[in-house]
């Protein structure tokens, strides 16, 4: 096999996988957008804008609208960081992470069949495919 062999296949593959998730958050009644943003917040963590941006490759505004429509729902808290004047932490509120687990439950228990048909060295991928886009945004 040779690279253009390699990434067409592996393009054809990442978006395989895209698609089932785009085709969940539709069954689901959401966006793509909002789908992951409730997947970043439902770590139990708090997390800002920009790190839902930075670690999920959204567009800062998709975010920033996405995160303004479910504060407006309730599902949100913006708290202020001590020393940060524009940022704030992005914590989910009780009725937040019941609509999170709602929409997310299924999504989950699918990921655990799935993971559980995975080889240790499979489950490796994670790591395969962080270098690969480190390797791909590196400059020559």
């Amino acid at each position: 096999m040779n690279s253009r062999k390699f990434f067409y296949d592996f393009g054809k593959a990442l978006y395989h996988v895209d698609s089932f998730y785009d085709e969940f958050a539709k069954q689901s009644n959401v966006s793509s957008s909002l789908l992951w943003v409730l997947y970043a917040l439902n770590d139990g963590n708090s997390h800002t804008q920009i790190e839902i941006s930075n670690d999920w490759e959204l567009p800062k505004t998709t975010v920033n609208t996405v995160i303004k429509d479910i504060q407006k729902e309730g599902y949100v808290e913006l708290v202020p960081i001590k020393g940060k004047r524009r940022e704030m932490s992005i914590v989910l509120t009780e009725s937040g992470k019941a609509f999170a687990d709602n929409v997310l439950s299924d999504l989950y228990r699918k990921e655990e069949q799935v993971f559980k048909l995975l080889s240790p060295k499979e489950q490796e991928i994670v790591m395969v495919l962080e270098k690969l886009a480190r390797k791909l945004k590196e400059e020559d």
